[in-house]
């Protein structure tokens, strides 16, 4: 069952902290499923070609200076993670069945956990779960979509001898399914055909226009660059396309929120949220 969580945090005292916590965040994330379970923790942060989660970079209100966030004690903070696999969420929400919530830390800042979410309110819209046969059933077959992308979103490049040289920080529509697709069929029970879906995109999809611009990510070591921003897309002529493989593209739209797009989406990036 695809989750999305949300945790809520406070900071007992104001943190310093650098604009990009993504890795800080992946490293909090492995940090309480290992109290946990270790095992399942070393076997999520082993080299996998999909991993069942992503995270959110730190969302908070924050004064920005000198490159670096300021928040003062007290203020609610937000992380936010999403599970492709049931097993996952479960070992992971054992942290939390004790009357004393462990602390999140983020670098050398400590959060207190207040809340952790996982269904949808009108506050914590990000928070929502939904099995992959509700994804399906619920797919319709409109041709508009907008999209958006929340943090910076890119593809990495290969070279034909399988090395990794680039990421490609611009809009694609079709390695958008592509990442979407390969999610899908890592993780739910009912696969799809993904040469049929992305022949489906190429011959049929279109981007109509896109409000976007690039972004850098700090990792620490190195930094990506992506983009964050909306577009809205289109599937036409309306009158000849197959209303089977439609309602795949809408399903991918909507699984989007749960598995983000493209690359180090364990790490903060590629947050994507259909839209109206």
């Amino acid at each position: 069952m695809p989750i999305s969580t949300q945790l809520s945090l406070i900071p007992e005292t104001d943190v310093t902290l650098s604009p990009t916590m993504g890795h800080h965040a992946h490293a909090a994330f492995l940090s309480i499923l290992k109290k946990s379970n270790p095992e399942v923790a070393a076997a999520v942060h082993a080299p996998a070609p999909q991993k069942p989660f992503t995270v959110s970079p730190l969302i908070a209100k924050a004064r920005n200076h000198n490159n670096l966030l300021h928040i003062k004690a007290g203020t609610e903070c937000r992380l936010r993670f999403t599970f492709l696999d049931d097993t996952l969420f479960e070992e992971f929400g054992k942290a939390f069945l004790t009357l004393e919530m462990p602390p999140i830390r983020l670098g050398a800042a400590v959060f207190q956990v207040r809340q952790m979410t996982s269904h949808a309110t009108e506050e914590r819209s990000w928070s929502k779960n939904e099995t992959y046969a509700e994804l399906v059933q619920s797919a319709t077959t409109d041709t508009r979509m907008c999209f958006r992308f929340y943090s910076p979103t890119a593809f990495r490049r290969m070279t034909p001898r399988g090395r990794k040289t680039r990421s490609d920080a611009y809009i694609d529509f079709v390695r958008c399914y592509q990442s979407w697709v390969n999610k899908w069929n890592a993780f739910a029970p009912m696969k799809l055909d993904k040469s049929e879906i992305l022949a489906f995109v190429l011959e049929h999809g279109d981007i109509m226009t896109v409000r976007a611009e690039s972004k850098r990510l700090n990792f620490g070591k190195h930094a990506e660059t992506g983009w964050v921003g909306t577009c809205s897309c289109v599937f036409y002529p309306e009158d000849s396309l197959d209303p089977e493989m439609l309602r795949v593209a809408n399903c991918l739209a909507a699984f989007a929120f749960y598995c983000g797009t493209g690359y180090k989406t364990t790490m903060g990036m590629g947050q994507t949220r259909r839209v109206d």
